[in-house]
């Protein structure tokens, strides 16, 4: 699992705003996405995330809990098959296995595109993305993402959202065909996360990588 795909899940939280002269829908709804983004300071979900390989198809199906805190913060504790910890202070992201006795540390100023777009709210999606709209599930639109730079991590990104601009699930398709779908389901939004959540301590004894 690429450590960016993670990044890219943490939070477009949707809203209400009103239309703007001469937009189109999918613009429309891309505004309300990062509206809502705007007045939830934090949540948190169960998730299922989907990995399928563009060349020989295998699928990798992992669970765990996500706790999200404005700004730029995020906690992904996967719990099956595999612990795994993948937290971001809002400065530097620590993506801990523990079977692995590793922590691969990243710095995360700079980081541009869908990641840092959806996940800090900084930015304007309609000046990075392309929005069009495709064929949802039943009782959902899904916003299409297209970068308006060529991206090597992603190519597009599809997201799933309710009629109150809820997320219920973000598709990221990269260059080489592999998807990653992550699935959202028992949301709570505005529940007084605390910092210490997404302050990550690395253990004794274990080998630090720089990513």
């Amino acid at each position: 699992m690429k450590l960016l795909t993670a990044v890219a899940l943490a939070g477009a939280l949707g809203g209400h705003v009103a239309s703007s002269s001469g937009s189109t829908p999918a613009q429309d709804l891309a505004r309300r996405l990062q509206q809502r983004h705007d007045t939830v300071s934090d949540l948190t979900a169960r998730f299922v995330q989907t990995y399928r390989s563009g060349l020989i198809g295998r699928e990798i199906v992992e669970r765990g809990v996500v706790s999200i805190k404005q700004p730029g913060r995020m906690r992904w504790e996967y719990r099956d098959p595999e612990k795994k910890t993948f937290v971001s202070d809002g400065k530097t992201f620590y993506f801990y296995v523990p079977a692995d006795r590793q922590v691969i540390v990243r710095d995360q100023a700079g980081d541009r595109g869908v990641p840092a777009l959806l996940l800090s709210g900084q930015g304007n999606l309609l000046e990075q993305f392309d929005a069009g709209l495709e064929t949802g599930p039943p009782g959902l639109a899904r916003l299409r993402l297209v970068p308006r730079k060529p991206d090597p991590e992603i190519q597009k990104v599809f997201v799933d959202v309710d009629d109150a601009a809820r997320i219920h699930a973000i598709h990221v398709f990269d260059a080489q065909g592999n998807l990653s779908r992550f699935d959202f389901a028992d949301i709570r939004e505005n529940v007084g996360l605390k910092d210490r959540l997404f302050r990550f301590e690395i253990p004794r004894g274990v080998e630090v990588v720089s990513g």
